[in-house]
């Protein structure tokens, strides 16, 4: 058997990789991908295709098929490779073994034992703190990343030490640790300043683009998905190509380019899904994704890629959802009329947040309270609101619907006008709060500002294109045509409005705006399509649990039976 040639550590480090698959595997078919080599070593795609050039050469692999990986894999196995990768023979190996399969408690224990027997190089600290990170060890995980940026300085590896740079920023800015973010956000642009562009200034700009996204700067943050995916396609980056695509996406649906910025987004989704990105990068492009199908109320598209990546498991990287992606389900999970999940997912957000993204801690808290106010929990749907309130979130337009169902209609309309004045001209955000707006000014009989406010929504509807805003628009103006007596056309919105709700999966809304038709129909004279319809309203709310609701529509049939007057 002929003799390995003489390797560098790291081309070592990728042969073992290359040939990993045959420690589980009876028959050796195909090594590991390029991709996987780098998820394995966390090293770029380009560093890993550049080792293998390298690794051709020296054993002799000649030709240029896409068969090269194979011949050599064969051919380091045949001289004895796998001789120097005994499988979990080391603690140090087995922690990159559990890491590279994405076992991330297993790893962190093994790395942070192996690393109190003789401290990890700088590679292998990055693994230990990734680990912390996916474990929420987030206190753990900083001075782990600091030593591994403080090792690639030492070892004069600026292109790396600015790379954990980016990672210490992000991590901070979710901390909400701005200044610290801030400083090591400086050290990595001073890094690059002098180092020729690599992926890692692809990622500097990816770290430039969520400050803007933060800010609103849209303009700023399509600008800087151009330059992110531009980079990635130069150094074959994947993560970086996705974060470019995912980035101008969310920018195109802020600024009136939907079916651009969706169709985009998909794209990124799709390469999340397929396991073609790292851990991290999955998340991002799922948490971004969310984000924008959620101001959009696009609830259908949030909810088919929710299902694939969930079904998807750890080949996409994430073995279980991250708690700022958690945040992000709960919200669809409501609006699908899932609210135990929903309220588990919600909470445990929370728990999660606390360590991993403290932002949204505050919008999980919010969502907790819109679940409990719709399951007619109101005193714990109060208490939710005032925890989001203290994290800094408005708990719009949840607190005001829960003052209106007590019977505070004036405090209800105040605090809505007051939320909208807050917001300014963001339609996506108006557009959240403006259907309770109709429904407490109809109450007090405003309706001028009803009117203005289903213009707005029937605007912005129009403008965005999707199912729930067309749906809440349609309800919005039927309630207004049922307020000004005009039950023809009231039926007609209202029926228009139901159908879209159901096509949304929206079981609540849907009931919701079955009560109101089965008004229309009194009006018109017709109790026995009234009644049908209520019935039909209570059954649903039956089925979700929302308890106050169907209270309520029972006690409309009663009413109906025993000549109660409309106005009661």
């Amino acid at each position: 058997m002929a003799e390995l040639p003489d390797l560098t550590p790291r081309e070592r480090d990728v042969l073992i990789a290359l040939c990993a698959p045959a420690h589980s595997q009876s028959v050796f078919t195909e090594p590991a991908s390029v991709r996987e080599i780098a998820g394995a070593l966390v090293v770029t795609d380009a560093a890993v295709k550049q080792h293998l050039l390298h690794l051709y050469e020296k054993f002799g692999i000649e030709g240029n098929s896409g068969r090269r990986r194979v011949a050599l894999a064969k051919e380091a196995i045949e001289r004895g490779v796998m001789d120097l990768d005994v499988p979990a023979s080391t603690v140090l190996e087995a922690g990159r073994q559990a890491f590279a399969r994405k076992e991330w408690e297993a790893a962190w224990r093994l790395l942070s034992e192996a690393d109190a027997e003789s401290p990890l190089e700088a590679s292998d600290l990055e693994k230990l703190g990734e680990a912390g990170s996916w474990t929420n060890r987030q206190g753990d995980a900083f001075p782990i990343w600091q030593r591994a940026h403080q090792d690639y300085q030492v070892a004069g590896d600026s292109e790396r030490a600015a790379f954990v740079a980016l990672v210490l920023t992000i991590h901070h800015v979710a901390r909400a640790d701005f200044a610290v973010a801030g400083g090591w956000y400086a050290k990595a642009e001073r890094l690059l300043e002098t180092l020729p562009e690599s992926y890692v200034h692809g990622h500097y700009a990816f770290v430039t683009a969520l400050f803007a996204e933060a800010s609103g700067d849209w303009a700023a943050v399509r600008e800087l998905g151009h330059r992110i995916y531009d980079v990635g396609c130069g150094c074959g980056d994947a993560d970086l190509r996705a974060f470019g695509l995912t980035f101008e996406g969310l920018a195109e649906t802020h600024l009136d380019q939907v079916v651009h910025g969706t169709k985009l987004l998909d794209e990124a989704m799709a390469s999340a899904t397929a396991g073609e990105l790292t851990t991290f990068a999955t998340g991002i492009v799922y948490c971004r994704m969310l984000c924008a199908c959620l101001d959009l109320q696009d609830f259908n598209r949030a909810g088919e890629w929710t299902d694939v990546i969930l079904a998807s498991g750890p080949p996409a990287g994430l073995g279980g959802l991250p708690g700022d992606c958690r945040t992000h389900r709960a919200a669809v999970l409501t609006k699908r009329g899932d609210w135990e999940e929903g309220l588990h997912e919600a909470e445990l957000a929370i728990d999660e947040n606390e360590t991993f993204f403290v932002p949204h801690m505050g919008i999980a808290a919010r969502e907790v309270g819109e679940i409990r106010l719709l399951r007619g929990d109101l005193n714990g749907a109060e208490e939710a609101f005032v925890r989001a309130h203290g994290l800094g979130v408005s708990p719009e337009p949840g607190l005001s619907l829960l003052r209106f169902k007590r019977g505070d209609v004036d405090t209800a309309a105040n605090a809505l006008r007051s939320a909208l004045a807050e917001i300014g001209a963001d339609r996506l955000a108006r557009a959240r709060l403006l259907p309770a707006q109709v429904e407490v000014v109809l109450a007090k009989g405003r309706v001028e500002d009803a009117r203005a406010a289903v213009l707005e929504l029937e605007e912005t509807a129009e403008r965005y294109g999707t199912l729930a805003l067309a749906a809440a628009a349609e309800h919005a103006r039927g309630a207004l045509e049922l307020a000004t007596e005009d039950s023809d056309a009231a039926l007609a919105h209202l029926g228009s409005a139901q159908r879209l709700w159901l096509r949304v999966g929206a079981r609540y809304d849907a009931a919701r705006t079955g009560e109101l038709h089965a008004e229309a129909q009194l009006h018109r004279g017709d109790h026995d399509a009234a009644v049908f319809e209520l019935r039909a309203a209570t059954a649903a709310f039956e089925r979700l649990g929302a308890l106050l609701d169907a209270d309520r529509t029972r006690q409309r049939i009663d009413g109906i039976g025993s000549g109660t007057a409309l106005s009661e």
